[in-house]
Order: C-alpha cells, then structure tokens, then sequence
C-alpha cells in the first residue's frame, strides 16, 4: 500500500511540473488562434467588399423600414458601389468608410440590429458583417453580399470589371 501511494505521488508531482511547463505555451497558442484572421488585417474586408454590386433580390424588411416592398422591389437591378472614399446608391452618397468587420450569429445580430428575422437572408453561421458609413454588409461569398438599405435586406452580386 505505502509503494502504491508513494506512485501516486509521485505521479501527481510529475503531472504538476509537466503542466507548469506546458501550461504557458499552450494558453499562448491557443489565444493566437482564437484570434479571428481578419483582426490583424482589415484590407482584407475592404478589398472583399469594395467594387460595384447589382441588387438582385429584395429579401426581407425590418420591422420599421424607409421603403414599402414595391419600392424595395423597384430597387432590384440597380448597381451599389462601394469605394474606399464613399459609398453611392442611385442619388446618395456616403462618405468614407472604416471597413469594421465582425464575424456575428446572424440570427442574434440582425434581430438586434436591424430588428429584422435573418430567415430569409440565407447567411451563413457565422457571417462577416462590415460596418460601412451609411450601411452594413453582409459577406455571403466572394461574389454575393446582402447589403442592408433603408431597412431592407438585399442580394447582391458582384458586377464584373
């Protein structure tokens, strides 16, 4: 019985000293990676978003909107660029934008945010939102956004060059 305790102890002093060695490195690496990728370099989201995107469906609408579903349904086609400088939609023009991306829980975000059901947007989970002077965007993919405007949630699709 005494040699059994006496390796047990032993063992429980070994596992202390391994765990303070190891503890420090571990905590370190492990903070690094829960970093998200787009913290250490925003051009990233901004080079993602800037460019000229064709509306191409009108989603959904918040719960209080600027616009009523036929007047949202008469913005589908319409381009929305996106530049480092400003922002232009038909007659409006925003000024410059600090390209602030998080990555959010849809569902929680929008409800939020906007006020809105994030059913009908088709975002994934997680999703990067970037804040942009007169509005917020939602990254689908490399080719589609869905751009929030005056209360309503659109598709939106990257012109080409």
């Amino acid at each position: 019985m005494l040699t059994a305790n006496k390796e047990i102890i032993m063992a429980l002093r070994h596992y202390a000293i391994l765990r303070r060695r190891v503890t420090a490195p571990v905590i370190a690496t492990l903070a690094l990676a829960a970093l998200p990728a787009w913290a250490d370099a925003p051009a990233d989201y901004e080079q993602a978003v800037v460019g000229k995107w064709r509306l191409t469906a009108a989603l959904d609408g918040a719960d209080v909107t600027s616009l009523d579903e036929k007047e949202a349904q008469r913005l589908v086609g319409r381009v929305f660029t996106i530049r480092r400088d400003a922002i232009t939609f038909g007659d409006r023009k925003c000024g410059p934008s600090e390209f602030e991306a998080e990555s959010v829980e849809p569902r929680m975000f929008v409800r939020e945010q906007f006020h809105a059901d994030a059913a009908k947007l088709h975002l994934p989970s997680p999703v990067t939102v970037v804040d942009l002077s007169c509005t917020s965007v939602f990254i689908k993919n490399a080719v589609t956004l869905v751009i929030a405007w005056k209360g309503w949630f659109f598709d939106a699709v990257r012109v080409k060059r």
